[in-house]
């Protein structure tokens, strides 16, 4: 009966979950450590195996003074691994409880997490690109094709911009993967680097493109206006935090403080967007200029995530440079100080002279001239 007993208290305390993640193809898994003998805490120990994603373990507990590991059976012996890894069947008993929480609700296991780590966003985005500077260089060589490029155009831009906010929104930083140093070295990322930079460097000229095909019949000295709404869009944020931490300094009350906070943010954002607004519906008319002015905001935040994008994998490749320089550098300063020629007064040269004038090479002689220490060394 105790026997028994023992069996159906660990069925119940033990959850099924499926090792699953959005960027990796196996997950390490480790001996369980003592981190604390005085408390018994334990933490992740030495790397043992590897799991491949989609099989299923049995969590038996949290590891002792770490909740984000979790420790499963293998042949009879325990193991930890990282709860990141690990996503809640749905085969679990109802009722049975998510011990980390929801893991499904967590980035790497959702379908977005997973779709924004393969290539095919990005090639829907490059084709976007690829199909809006088509447009663009044909609409200014045949007329028939502008007419359809002033609709087509925007409507590619817009595509591509909205997906990259999309993806930087379900993955921040780690959405510009396919440059990524660690995955794919210096070249590698050198050269998916390259064409990146470029449709950034189409992103961002692309409006001035566009303007010059959606003005061809306006008058010449007509511009349509996405600078203030860009600064707008650029100071709302740290302006809005300055006040934020400004009146919590004067110890405002709270309520004033969120109230103002509020505001300052729209009247930031909103100030610049009504300025272009205003000027693009006087040029435009109302449902184009309208229409224009909502482009240009999504437009605008998408060129921020490329340029975020860019600074970060151009950093690592310079970082990378660097890295690579300096070493290079070291290795030359230490083989041409470290040859036989370097003579001096301190014990680190090959030769050096003594207080009483004589030369020596560390032989225990000592010979009247540098020279004659040398060539008997």
């Amino acid at each position: 009966m105790l026997c028994l007993l023992t069996i159906s208290t660990f069925t119940l305390s033990a959850q099924t979950y499926i090792i699953d993640d959005n960027f990796l193809d196996s997950v390490k898994i480790y001996t369980i450590a003592v981190a604390d003998p005085q408390t018994g805490d334990e933490t992740l120990g030495e790397p043992a195996f590897k799991m491949a994603m989609g099989q299923e373990v049995e969590v038996t507990r949290l590891l002792k003074g770490h909740t984000g590991y979790g420790a499963i059976e293998v042949d009879g012996h325990e193991f930890g691994v990282q709860s990141k890894y690990l996503l809640f069947s749905e085969e679990n008993p109802e009722g049975t409880e998510d011990i980390f929480g929801d893991t499904r609700d967590r980035v790497n296991h959702s379908w977005t997490g997973k779709f924004f780590a393969s290539f095919t966003p990005y090639a829907i985005i490059s084709l976007f690109f690829i199909a809006a500077i088509a447009l663009v260089l044909l609409g200014f060589k045949s007329a028939a094709i502008r007419k359809l490029a002033l609709y087509l155009v925007p409507g590619c831009i817009l595509l591509a911009s909205l997906m990259e906010v999309w993806a930087y929104k379900t993955l921040g930083t780690d959405a510009f993967w396919w440059c990524s140093m660690d995955n794919y070295g210096f070249f590698g990322s050198l050269f998916r680097a390259i064409p990146f930079c470029i449709f950034v460097a189409f992103q961002l000229y692309s409006i001035k493109l566009y303007e010059r095909m959606l003005l061809a019949d306006k008058n010449s000295d007509a511009k349509l206006s996405i600078k203030p709404m860009a600064i707008s869009l650029a100071v709302c944020l740290p302006l809005t935090l300055v006040i934020v931490f400004g009146l919590a300094a004067l110890e405002v009350n709270s309520t004033l403080r969120d109230i103002l906070s509020v505001v300052a943010f729209f009247v930031s954002l909103g100030l610049g967007i009504l300025i272009s607004l205003r000027k693009n519906i006087k040029i435009l008319g109302t449902v184009a200029g309208a229409a224009f002015t909502i482009f240009g905001i999504v437009y605008i935040l998408a060129s921020i995530v490329a340029i975020i994008g860019v600074v970060i994998v151009i950093f690592e490749i310079i970082l990378q440079i660097l890295i690579i320089g300096a070493a290079i550098l070291g290795l030359a300063f230490t083989m041409k100080h470290g040859g036989s020629g370097g003579g001096g007064k301190g014990k680190g040269s090959a030769t050096w002279q003594t207080n009483d004038g004589r030369w020596t090479n560390g032989d225990g002689i000592y010979y009247s001239s540098r020279h004659e220490a040398e060539t008997r060394r």
